[in-house]
């Protein structure tokens, strides 16, 4: 049976392309935070089915940055660096969302997107 966090990855993906595609169109503050949140559930979605498949192998992964450490080690995911990046500003934003400036964060909301794209599950 599949998981539901594996079912819940590709529907996070679509919302933080469309949030970002709406903030393009729209540089507003909503949409920003649409961008933020949507962001913030992407990165939670990846680490937590990064953390299912390392433990599938065996290993322990209880926090996302050790999650992403392993998932490198395990050649799960590419440019580790750039996912801690991401659990950072997701860890950052969920206590102020304006601690990042606006552009920077946009452009990491979409790294993150392709980033996920490279993920190599089982």
């Amino acid at each position: 049976m599949e998981s539901k966090k594996k079912t819940k990855l590709p529907k996070a993906t679509k919302h933080l392309e469309e949030a970002l595609s709406q903030y393009k169109s729209n540089p507003s503050d909503l949409n920003f935070l649409t961008v933020s949140k949507a962001f913030e559930v992407l990165v939670e979605y990846a680490w937590r089915e990064l953390k299912e498949e390392i433990e599938d192998q065996g290993l322990d992964a209880p926090a996302p940055k050790m999650a992403i450490k392993q998932a490198a080690r395990l050649r799960l995911i590419t440019e580790p660096e750039s996912w801690l990046d991401c659990i950072n500003a997701r860890n950052d934003s969920v206590h102020d969302y304006f601690g990042i400036p606006r552009e920077e964060y946009v452009a990491l909301a979409q790294k993150f997107l392709t980033l996920v794209g490279k993920m190599k599950m089982g």
